[in-house]
């Protein structure tokens, strides 16, 4: 987000908090933009509503108001905010970088203005447009007003992707995040990591029974939205080796919703691309919105909130070190073998393993998949570079990312959860006897991908 439009947005929160919404609204309409029509645009987003019709200012920010309080949310996540007719130079002929960084070429030129365009029907929404544009022409789709009126209401829980140690800060602990979201009105908030190791024990027990024999290969579905995409809309012969595992960011939104019926579920990652996986048509309404470390980030600033001064909030440790490792390239292969390594012995022999990040290798690696060229028997992709801490909305670096996340999942109490009673008492409640009811009873964690 464009430096100026950050602190629109922090004005708009702290407005919105204090009372002063309207006001601070009518003033920002006025004065900050170039063009009442790049206003309008601009503050809609901001909100997370779509574009409205009006004739005066008044009006407009009636109608914004009123698809917030409605909790409306834009449709349109990723927008081509500005006009874009020079061509940045990308390592390939003929193409910009926004262009060049497309998983799907989703990104096209107007033969006639030189323009860029989103071609909607392509796009898989992971955000590398916007990372890579020096000229803030593309923007994703801020999701925190159209559930901030909900905060002090409901019960709201925030689950937070494995990837949020260390970004806000090299020694914030996850007690301390904890509080900063309950200052912000969150009622809790809770490791996604918990609902990946539910799937590490799933995905071992499908490789029990669909790898039997030396050529036999299994590929896992946890984790990246792109990397679904990649293998629904261009790998789709390989269905019939894919887990159909939910993503860890769904198991936890359905293991709350199960528990407690009544409540919203927000996540928080550094993934663009969780805000098309939310809406999708079999999924709806286990996420209710979905933030990203930026716009976290935006939020406690303009609240005034400082992780790091916070005292923090413990909680049991129920996360293990494999779940925790889902935060970077690999860490779900390392969390499977570590299941089965305990539970299917006769199979660790089998178990080889093979991680790529980055839409370039994992395409890649899937087309050698198809060419029989493939020599490992478990398959892990993730779209961004380095894995969710190399997402386009995170706030450190990748290196400095893994880092974090590794001292964090390595500091576990629970290594494996094959030993972890939080995790034996969960699955009870949610109606699993035992873990093999996982895979005879499995539909809860699971989705079609033909």
């Amino acid at each position: 987000m464009k430096d100026q439009y950050k602190e629109i947005y922090k004005r708009l929160v702290d407005a919105y908090y204090s009372g002063k919404f309207e006001d601070v609204f009518l003033s920002i309409l006025n004065e900050e933009f170039e063009s009442k029509q790049q206003a309008r645009q601009i503050m809609a987003i901001l909100c997370g509503v779509d574009e409205v019709e009006a004739e005066s200012d008044f009006d407009f920010m009636q109608k914004v108001i009123q698809s917030i309080v409605n909790h409306r949310v834009r449709e349109k996540i990723i927008n081509k905010i500005n006009a874009c007719s020079q061509d940045c130079e990308g390592e390939e002929k003929g193409k910009t970088k926004c262009m060049e960084v497309c998983p799907l070429d989703a990104i096209m030129k107007d033969p006639v203005t030189n323009d860029k365009f989103i071609d909607s029907d392509k796009c898989v929404t992971c955000g590398r447009c916007i990372t890579v544009c020096e000229n803030h022409n593309f923007m994703d789709t801020p999701q925190f007003f159209p559930f901030a009126s909900i905060l002090k209401e409901d019960i709201v829980m925030a689950i937070v992707a494995p990837a949020i140690a260390g970004q806000f800060g090299k020694d914030v602990t996850l007690d301390q995040l904890r509080e900063a979201f309950v200052k912000v009105g969150f009622t809790d908030m809770i490791e996604v990591a918990m609902a990946a190791d539910v799937l590490s024990y799933k995905e071992a027990m499908e490789f029990d029974k669909h790898v039997n024999h030396k050529g036999d290969f299994m590929i896992t579905s946890c984790c990246c939205p792109v990397w679904v995409t990649l293998m629904k809309k261009v790998y789709n012969d390989l269905i019939p080796d894919f887990s159909p595992s939910v993503s860890p960011m769904i198991a936890m939104g359905k293991i709350i919703k199960h528990m407690t019926p009544e409540a919203k579920v927000i996540f928080v990652g550094p993934c663009v691309a969780k805000k098309a996986e939310a809406k999708e048509e079999d999924l709806k309404g286990v996420i209710d919105y979905v933030l990203t470390f930026e716009e976290l980030k935006l939020v406690f600033e303009a609240l005034n909130i400082e992780p790091a001064t916070l005292k923090g909030v413990p909680a049991v440790d129920y996360a293990s070190t494999g779940g925790r490792l889902y935060a970077r390239s690999g860490g779900v292969s390392q969390a499977v073998f570590d299941i089965i390594d305990q539970m299917f012995p006769e199979k660790r022999k089998l178990f080889k393993s093979k991680h790529v990040s980055g839409v370039k290798e994992c395409r890649a690696m899937l087309d050698q998949l198809q060419n029989g060229e493939n020599r490992a028997s478990f398959i892990e992709g993730m779209g961004c570079v380095g894995g969710c801490v190399g997402g386009p909305k995170a706030l450190i670096d990748k290196e400095q990312g893994k880092i974090a996340a590794d001292e964090v999942a390595y500091d576990s109490a629970i290594r494996i959860p094959v030993n972890s009673e939080v995790l034996e008492e969960t699955l009870k409640q949610l109606g699993f006897t035992d873990r093999e009811q996982l895979m005879e009873n499995s539909s809860m964690f699971e989705r079609k991908f033909e």
